[in-house]
């Protein structure tokens, strides 16, 4: 496309439009909200202006909290012209006064020139001369609706996204082109002409190569009131200068709503439907589309997207609308008072040559309707499917789920970009991690629990080993000391008193015989030989060899077998070894007084054997401790009954563990395999045993360093 015939090329290439700064966005999507052309993306994290589809309204500037949007404009160019001290003239916007308020317009003037500007306009003029165009237009034409060009935004709304309202638009120059050529008319070549603006649009309009010429660059009051401070340039301290160039009348007040038709001779009537006018992004737009699509019928329309130019994006927010109206007519009221209006007629009439007629093209931007199905599809992928989910809520940018779905359809939004979307799958997400979270707790919980068994058990292996090398060690001296006890005894009188000494050593002997009978039992890795078993009969047996002696007088047993229990195979001997150390264990815990629960089930693949008893439970100090070899609570205790049931349960392949609350009991939980025959067997020799710790270890990194291993 040509770029010389089309502003919106021009646009693209970076002579005039709008910059986000994506460091400073926060994504609020409140531009896109206000943006009437939907011409703001949000994609990959960044904010994109569409320049084809944008109408340079600067909403999205004006209302940006976080400031995040700026804009190109001729004042890089403006200032170069300075330094060449080219002749340049300065044409002020009619809504000058209302920002400018610092000093007088007259101080301005000055100001301006000190700035660089050879001389100073007032725009206004050209709004005169366009007054003109529009009385005569009006009394010319029949049967067709005739829509203001004097706004430029509503102009560009009109060629993009309502071409077939084009015919419509007034062929008359706004102010700004009229003043323009004006003063190329005056001045002729070599003069630089600058136009101050409120309007973002007027940089566009400006490039237009319907009117391209009338003006060379434009600049914002923003920019020159930045212009001004740079320079130092006090308005209120200067001198007063006149303006330069033709001087205007009413088109002063254009920059209010209502200043053109009062211009133009009219006055407004609420009963003259042949006129109207209306204001503000949401009715201009509104009624643009509303018109057509025949829904409102007028001679003459005029349209502005601000509430008047005293409105634009780059005047001062602080004074409200009504003050800054007040102030441009209080200022219009003053200058007519001074003017001769005679005078005023004949110098409009001298300028009656002057071209204020131009073209405008359809340049339409209006994308593709998608079909009702992929509007639906996107709806569904948003879950906003109707009635019941489409909230509306605008949080988008856009006014209706169905529009966002539209939009997404279309190529210029996303999916994603939908809040409640986004918290409904922020919710699932945070399900998922919750249910994460529960299972890595779980598996950590297991893996400490699996580190410490792999832990003891190293250990206990570790104690065995050194256990039967010290029982090997202790009993044949042992046995001398018995040996010599005896034939010495046997070589006294019976009423020596050496032999109450003699039966001492015999007696402590023999109870050290005990004690290196335990640390063999402990350590000796006896050969399991299971068979078919009952774990309730075993038990049944482990009572009947406890229940009459004294210690269980006092203690209630209580039996909760199950009766469908499994045979398993194992060896009932070391088996009734283990629930013997346990059982005895609990009716010492209560010192003979107390109860005793005994609970068998099937779970799963396994057997559990509960025995609880209602002692004083066990300290938290001594939990960890309770199944290592020779600890013990006990006045005369040994320390090797857990110990060595500990080991027997651990070569079935099983776990003993332990439950305990202080001052309610403890309950000891054996947990046997359901396996067929000669399972166990293999599970036993030493050589599994190192491969199982070996495997654990080498979960948490480690690496066995027993030498007896």
């Amino acid at each position: 496309m040509d770029t010389a015939k089309n502003p919106i090329s021009q646009e693209r290439n970076g002579f005039y439009g709008i910059d986000v700064n994506n460091r400073k966005c926060r994504h609020c999507l409140y531009c896109v909200q206000l943006c009437p052309a939907k011409a703001i993306k949000l994609e990959k994290d960044s904010i994109r202006i569409i320049p084809e589809r944008c109408i340079l309204c600067g909403s999205c500037i004006s209302a940006c909290p976080h400031q995040a949007m700026s804009y190109k404009s001729g004042l890089s160019d403006v200032k170069k012209i300075f330094l060449t001290h080219e002749k340049t003239i300065a044409c002020l916007d009619p809504a000058f006064p209302a920002v400018f308020d610092v000093g007088t317009p007259r101080q301005l003037v000055t100001a301006l020139k000190k700035l660089g500007f050879s001389e100073v306009w007032e725009g206004a003029f050209g709004a005169e001369l366009v007054s003109q165009a529009y009385r005569e237009l009006l009394h010319s034409t029949l049967n067709q609706t005739i829509i203001s060009s004097f706004c430029p935004v509503i102009v560009f709304y009109i060629q993009k996204y309502l071409p077939q309202l084009v015919p419509n638009i007034a062929r008359i120059v706004s102010p700004m082109i009229a003043i323009g050529r004006v003063a190329r008319k005056i001045k002729g070549e070599g003069w630089k002409i600058v136009y101050l603006t409120p309007c973002l649009a007027h940089m566009s309009e400006a490039s237009s190569p319907e009117v391209a010429g009338a003006i060379d660059h434009v600049v914002t009051f923003r920019d020159v009131k930045n212009m001004l401070d740079e320079a130092g340039i006090d308005r209120r301290s200067l001198d007063e200068s006149d303006f330069d160039g033709p001087r205007p009348f009413l088109g002063r007040i254009v920059s209010v709503i209502g200043g053109l038709n009062r211009t133009m001779g009219d006055s407004f009537d609420v009963l003259d439907d042949e006129k109207s006018m209306t204001y503000g992004r949401r009715r201009a737009i509104g009624a643009l589309n509303q018109l057509a699509n025949g829904y409102i019928q007028a001679k003459f329309l005029d349209f502005l997207y601000c509430s008047g130019c005293v409105d634009g994006p780059f005047v001062d927010r602080e004074l409200s609308v009504v003050g800054r109206r007040q102030i441009v007519v209080r200022y219009a009221k003053a200058e007519m008072e001074k003017q001769d209006v005679s005078k005023v007629l004949a110098e409009l009439d001298s300028y009656a040559g002057i071209d204020l007629s131009r073209e405008f093209t359809a340049m339409e931007q209006k994308l593709p309707m998608p079909t009702e199905e992929q509007i639906r599809a996107v709806l569904k992928k948003m879950d906003k499917i109707t009635p019941h989910n489409n909230l509306d809520c605008r949080a988008c940018g856009y006014a209706t789920c169905r529009e966002k779905a539209i939009a997404v359809a279309q190529g210029i939004a996303e999916v994603e970009y939908c809040l409640p979307y986004l918290l409904k799958q922020s919710k699932k997400i945070y399900q998922e991690l919750e249910k994460s979270h529960h299972e890595l707790q779980v598996s950590h919980q297991e893996l400490e629990h699996a580190q410490y068994q792999l832990i003891r058990t190293e250990k206990l292996a570790a104690l065995g080993q050194l256990a039967a090398g010290v029982a090997h060690e202790i009993n044949n001296p042992l046995g001398t000391i018995t040996i010599y006890a005896h034939i010495l005894m046997k070589g006294m009188e019976p009423d020596d008193p050496r032999r109450e000494d003699l039966a001492l050593i015999i007696s402590e002997a023999n109870r050290t015989k005990e004690i290196v009978q335990g640390l063999l039992s402990f350590a000796r890795e006896t050969k399991l030989k299971p068979g078919e078993t009952n774990i309730n009969e075993i038990l049944d047996d482990t009572l009947g060899l406890l229940v009459n002696q004294s210690l269980f007088h006092n203690i209630k047993i209580k039996k909760v077998f199950a009766p469908d229990l499994p045979n398993t195979f194992a060896d009932a001997t070391q088996l009734k070894q283990v629930f013997l150390n346990i059982i005895l264990n609990g009716a010492q815990a209560m010192e003979g007084k107390g109860n005793l629960t005994i609970t068998t089930a099937h779970e799963k693949s396994y057997i559990r054997v509960k025995i609880r008893d209602s002692g004083p439970g066990v300290p938290a100090e001594n939990l960890r401790k309770l199944f290592n070899p020779f600890f013990t609570t006990k006045e005369k205790g040994t320390g090797l009954g857990l110990a060595i049931s500990y080991g027997i349960v651990e070569r079935h392949g099983g776990t003993l563990d332990v439950e305990t609350e202080l001052g309610k009991g403890s309950t000891f939980i054996v947990s046997l395999p359901i396996t067929a025959e000669g399972a166990h067997e293999e599970a036993t020799t030493k050589k599994d045993l190192v491969q199982t710790i070996n495997t654990g270890r080498k979960h948490y990194g480690q690496k066995t360093k027993n030498p007896h291993y």
